[in-house]
């Protein structure tokens, strides 16, 4: 485990030898400052196999000589104080299957300093693809209702990545694994069918079908899609007879495919018989298809589990939040903390406890220093002790794990664990007795402090006036980056990130909310195939309901009330023309009124587009509408000069 490091890192025990702090008291903690863009929550997993890793992190010599012949270490010392290492801290944290928001201390790591840097990488790289497999898991669990769920991915991963998503998958909601080695170390149930190719190594379908029952018997799983799903089905229970177990459909339209196969299944009398969906399903696809009530028993995920559904990344860091300002373990400790835009670390060890409400819905995490007063009655705390003395004192295992995230999800509300969830994240993270990180930033002068001329509008009426924020369509398609991007973009994402971390702690805004383009079959919208777009009624394909480019930016990291929908089957390019993503049917002027909003801030992307449509609306449907130009991003500057113009005319406020 000791080369599964990085350079840096024995830069630093090196220097930290030399200096005279390597021995210091120390504190580190893994975090997320944001969850993925549209996610609601995060599953904690690997913190088992961190303190397995930790167990067994040791230079023996063979590594220490590797690293002194490569020139990593010179120094004698250096080269001593490696061949001793053993980690004698303390680590508490989250355990598996815990859930986790923006600055959860997933990790807290004690000890000297350099025992406790070294490990920074080898946390890190388990925690981050851990945390992404079993928080894209348990929002297919949130989808799939009762269906049994199959992890299928190593084929998409590293042999070794491949067992561990086996077992992150597991801890979040799957059934079952195609990996056998994860089975065996983890004692996760196993299972698996046949491939095309041994449909096709056979002389006909039929052939291949009695072998493999003769194999495996009638309980098995048929493959029936090679050539023609209904006829597969028929030569299956043809040859297999009606007490046949399962038929696996692995492509085409699932939905259709999978109601013809129930209908023509139970006509052969088979109506026992599962039917298995695959084919690079995810939350987003999977909750289509129960939302169409499919008839479909058990769905087997591959690549997007294995990828995190596109976020194969938990983005925790692991930051230095305290140290001794003297040498020995009793020394007091200074919280130390990172000021940088967009990179703020809290200092001081930190303890958690999450509230809840009556209806056991989780209200907050609740962040606070040692030594805080108690939390109250009925709160949840989610930290425990992993490692004391350098020894482990905490042992779990995956159906634990499993049984621990299903319980902590039962605490969010409904409307957060589906694909677009109304609010993100579902909880907030509040700071008891410390400065939180957008106050920092704020006092700092950094990006996301409003300008004089959006303070003083604030000040001369926004309190007294129920406003809300619309933030319009800032995705990844528009950025940087995606099929129809917008230079600044990702930018605008971020100082409006920024904007409503103030705004919302100063009262500005009651709502929050944004739109998406979502388009499903938006007709001419999209340029026909082989033709090219005029860029005026017709556009190149952007903004695919599901997909990544119609996901927000990552760097809008922001609590939404609500989401819009727009332009599934049309062009939509007013935020008003959107539905809300958790009510259907109720559009934006409505879900406004009946909220008592009197008026609107528009920002987003595009000025001279949707923006201006969005605003235009605003207007014309009686809202006290403005324009905030430094938080919006326009395709060119003479039609963003030209819609502001008109916005102006219309009695929309354009503040600068």
């Amino acid at each position: 485990m000791a080369l599964k490091t990085d350079h840096y890192e024995i830069t630093m025990v090196a220097s930290a030898l030399q200096s005279g702090i390597a021995e210091r008291r120390a504190v580190f903690e893994a975090f997320a400052r944001r969850l993925p863009a549209g996610r609601a929550y995060g599953v904690v997993a690997g913190v088992d196999r961190v303190i397995d890793a930790v167990e067994r992190f040791r230079f023996d010599d063979e590594t220490v000589e590797h690293l002194v012949d490569a020139g990593v270490v010179a120094d004698p010392d250096v080269a001593a104080w490696l061949r001793s290492y053993r980690f004698g801290g303390d680590v508490t944290g989250y355990p598996d299957g815990e859930l986790f928001f923006p600055y959860s201390p997933i990790l807290t790591v004690e000890g000297g300093f350099a025992e406790c840097v070294v490990l920074e990488t080898v946390v890190l790289s388990i925690l981050n693809y851990d945390c992404a497999v079993a928080s894209a898991a348990a929002r297919v669990r949130d989808v799939a209702n009762d269906r049994l769920l199959i992890e299928g991915g190593s084929r998409r991963a590293d042999p070794d990545a491949a067992v561990a998503a086996a077992r992150a998958a597991h801890i979040g909601g799957f059934d079952t694994t195609s990996n056998l080695e994860a089975g065996r170390r983890y004692g996760i149930p196993t299972g698996g069918t046949t491939a095309h190719a041994f449909v096709l190594a056979h002389p006909d379908e039929r052939s291949a079908f009695a072998a493999q029952r003769d194999a495996l018997g009638t309980a098995s799983t048929y493959l029936v899609d090679t050539f023609d799903v209904l006829e597969g089905i028929r030569r299956a229970v043809e040859v297999v007879g009606p007490d046949i177990g399962a038929v696996r459909i692995d492509s085409g339209n699932l939905l259709a495919a999978s109601i013809r196969a129930r209908a023509l299944l139970d006509t052969l009398g088979a109506e026992g018989c599962r039917i298995v969906a695959s084919g690079d399903l995810d939350e987003f696809k999977i909750a289509e298809l129960e939302e169409a009530a499919a008839p479909i028993d058990a769905y087997l995920v591959g690549t997007s589990m294995v990828t995190g559904s596109g976020h194969p990344t938990a983005s925790v860091v692991y930051k230095l939040v305290a140290i001794g300002d003297s040498a020995g373990a009793g020394a007091p400790l200074r919280a130390v903390g990172k000021l940088s835009p967009g990179k703020i670390t809290v200092g001081g060890r930190k303890v958690v406890h999450r509230t809840v409400d009556r209806s056991g819905f989780w209200t907050a995490e609740v962040l606070s220093p040692v030594g805080a007063a108690a939390a109250g009655t009925g709160a949840h705390d989610p930290q425990v002790v992993l490692v004391s003395g350098g020894e482990r004192a905490w042992r779990d295992d995956p159906v634990a794990a499993r049984s621990r995230c299903a319980a902590r999800r039962r605490g969010l509300r409904p409307e957060d664990r589906v694909p677009h969830p109304r609010r993100s994240p579902a909880i907030p993270t509040e700071w008891v007795g410390m400065e939180s990180p957008a106050a920092t930033e704020s006092a700092n002068g950094e990006k996301g402090q409003p300008a004089p001329s959006e303070l003083a509008r604030l000040a001369q009426g926004g309190a007294d006036m129920s406003r809300a924020l619309i933030i319009v369509d800032v995705q990844n398609d528009f950025c940087e980056g995606g099929s129809l991007a917008v230079e600044g973009g990702h930018a605008v994402a971020a100082s409006i990130t920024g904007l409503v971390g103030l705004d919302r702690a100063e009262g500005g805004y009651s709502y929050v909310v944004a739109s998406k383009d979502w388009h499903i079959d938006p007709g001419q919208h999209f340029a026909a195939p082989g033709a090219n777009p005029d860029f005026v009624t017709s556009w190149p394909v952007h903004c695919a309901a599901g997909t990544q480019g119609a996901a927000f930016s990552p760097n809008l990291q922001v609590a939404l009330d609500e989401v819009f929908l727009k332009g599934q089957y049309s062009n939509g390019y007013s935020s008003f023309e959107g539905v809300a993503g958790s009510s259907e049917g109720v559009g934006l002027q409505d879900w406004l009124a009946e909220r008592g909003v009197e008026a609107v801030d528009v920002v987003g992307i595009a000025t001279d587009y949707c923006v201006r449509a969005t605003a235009l609306d605003a207007a014309a449907a009686g809202f006290d509408t403005s324009v905030l130009v430094a938080h919006c991003a326009g395709v060119a500057p003479d039609s963003s000069a030209a819609a502001l113009d008109e916005m102006a005319a219309a009695g929309v406020a354009i503040v600068d």
